[in-house]
């Protein structure tokens, strides 16, 4: 894995060649066991909309034809989570063995659970009005265990979003007003939880994603300049000819392979000797909150094999709720 396989020349594939070896990432490589958890305005549908079960992922009901786009983006003005308790979940992770935890900042929805001031579609705009993120950092960081953000390129709510690359001057406009928001948005998020440990993205398979990558490039420098040590998986951005989490070269991009979600690699050669982490779902395919859960769900002998399994093969296995 120190030797690159091709020779291709390339500004925007792997920066480094072999694993990172600094502290911060000798610390998530031995985390071992962490969570990830799924939470916005789509738990309130819980996969239903007026009787009707959604058979997709429940945070994705929005693009669901059923779906009325109006109601749902009207969910927010019900986001009232009295009974939330950052410090119980937090207690939980820690006596569960958690030792990271990812947490949906916002998703495709665009639902910000902080409150940012590049959009007024935030928590502070519902009933509940606090910032469940700084909930989540200030409380799990408090048990020991290391945040990470995760964070959806894709954001339906945002006017200038497109998901394919931009073919006329208005679009073009428009694109380039949602980059400066994403990036905004990303810098807020660094700034204002100074100690959360990664980001971990989303929806950057999106081709306008993808055709942007000396502008995503530039991003992630300006992001770990902020932030020294910062660990950023390899679906953030492709290279110059739109390859993902590996290089036109073979090489990984950024720091770990997240290839491996809701899969786990049958051997060591499997991984062409990168750091990589599993995420796993209890029922066959549901992230957000689901009231009903069909088809085969994992039971616990499963996933303490699955766990086992990824640990053995020196990854993390991380348990979606």
């Amino acid at each position: 894995a120190q030797t690159r396989r091709a020779s291709i020349p390339l500004q925007h594939g792997a920066h480094r060649i072999g694993n990172r070896t600094d502290a911060d990432m000798e610390r998530w490589r031995q985390h071992g066991l962490g969570q990830f958890i799924h939470w916005g305005v789509y738990a309130i549908p819980g996969g239903f909309w007026e009787g009707k079960c959604y058979p997709g992922a429940a945070e994705w009901i929005r693009s669901w034809k059923e779906m009325p786009k109006d109601a749902y983006d009207s969910l927010y003005k019900q986001f009232n989570p009295t009974s939330f308790d950052a410090k119980a979940w937090a207690k939980q992770a820690r006596q569960m063995g958690a030792n990271y935890m990812i947490f949906t900042t916002k998703h495709h929805d665009g639902f910000c659970l902080w409150p940012s001031k590049y959009t007024d579609y935030t928590i502070a705009h519902t009933p509940y009005k606090k910032d469940v993120v700084k909930q989540i950092v200030d409380a799990y960081t408090a048990e020991g265990i290391d945040v990470h953000l995760y964070f959806s390129i894709i954001d339906w709510n945002h006017k200038g979003y497109r998901p394919a690359p931009p073919e006329t001057r208005q679009d073009s406009i428009a694109d380039e007003t949602f980059k400066e928001f994403t990036r905004n948005q990303l810098i807020e998020l660094l700034t204002d939880y100074p100690d959360i440990k990664g980001l971990w993205f989303d929806g950057s398979w999106d081709k306008a994603w993808m055709n942007e990558a000396a502008w995503v490039d530039t991003l992630g420098l300006e992001l770990r300049k902020l932030h020294p040590g910062l660990i950023i998986g390899s679906r953030f951005r492709a290279d110059e000819y739109g390859k993902r989490h590996y290089d036109s070269n073979g090489d990984l991009i950024d720091d770990y392979d997240q290839t491996w979600e809701r899969d786990l690699p049958n051997s060591l050669e499997d991984l062409n000797g990168s750091d990589w982490d599993c995420v796993m779902t209890i029922p066959e395919n549901q992230w957000g909150y689901h009231a009903e859960w069909r088809g085969y769900v994992k039971t616990s002998y499963d996933l303490l094999e699955m766990m086992v399994k990824a640990v053995s093969l020196n990854g993390n296995f991380v348990l979606n709720f």
